[in-house]
């Protein structure tokens, strides 16, 4: 009885060996899309439920593990391997989200520029807890619409998973390559955002110019107070005229990011 016993278990232990390398897998891969999650546009908002966050990133899970597992990556065999393992892909699905989310960075703050330029930077609240401008709730909430309706999420699970290839399952991306990347992501953002604002950019010098000359020439009449309605009004006629050009600029801009993330893991 006992040598069956010992054939037995001898028997089952490469079934045992190969549950929990696919269990470190699926942990593995669970890590780099809870941290995708974490940044997704729609998603990853504070707004969303953390129970449907889960269930996006547990389904997406189940469906890319097989596909890691076909690739013959080697599992961890210790706890630190495994705790490696977690850090590292944790860090490459942050990058992957911090690539999509830059995106709606750069609405969020040409939605804070256009409001400054209107003085309309603190008149309602945003959906955060702390005020945002009107421009940017108008703008965040319009585009992240059109990002979940273009098929942003699909396109975001294709670039996961072809990230393999480029960040490989289980390693640390460079720290110089990531460096340079973040600065020359950050660098990017701000440029965009600037030239999506440059028309309330305009306006708002524009009109600085007309109350200064005004005040020059009437210091008696309180310009501040017939000015801030009339710039008010300006600035929510030019957004309703230049909104669709916005936010087709900014369609082409994420789909740009999109095709530039998947096509540098091919």
């Amino acid at each position: 009885v006992r040598l069956a016993r010992m054939e037995l278990i001898a028997t089952l232990a490469p079934y045992t060996t190969l549950s929990t390398s696919a269990l470190a897998v699926f942990i593995g891969v669970l890590t780099r899309i809870s941290a995708l999650v974490f940044f997704l546009p729609g998603i990853g908002e504070r707004f969303v439920a953390v129970q449907a966050r889960l269930a996006v990133a547990l389904s997406i899970s189940l469906i890319l593990t097989p596909i890691v597992l076909a690739q013959d990556v080697s599992a961890p065999k210790t706890t630190a391997a495994l705790a490696a393992l977690i850090a590292a892909e944790a860090i490459a699905g942050a990058i992957i989200g911090f690539s999509i989310r830059i995106a709606i960075y750069v609405l969020q703050t040409a939605g804070s520029i256009a409001a400054q330029a209107m003085s309309l930077s603190q008149l309602f609240g945003g959906l955060e807890s702390t005020p945002e401008p009107p421009f940017g709730t108008i703008l965040l909430i319009t585009g992240m619409t059109m990002a979940v309706l273009l098929g942003l999420h699909f396109e975001a699970v294709r670039a996961l998973t072809v990230s393999f290839t480029v960040m490989p399952f289980g390693t640390f991306p460079g720290g110089a390559e990531t460096g340079g990347w973040a600065a020359e992501r950050a660098a990017f953002a701000f440029a965009a955002a600037l030239a999506l604002a440059l028309p309330f950019v305009l306006l708002g010098f524009i009109y600085n110019l007309a109350i200064g000359a005004v005040n020059r020439a009437m210091p008696q009449l309180m310009v501040a107070l017939v000015g801030a309605p009339a710039i008010a009004l300006a600035g929510i006629v030019l957004l309703a005229l230049s909104a669709p050009v916005v936010l087709g600029t900014w369609t082409a801009l994420l789909d740009k990011i999109m095709k530039t993330l998947i096509g540098g893991a091919l």
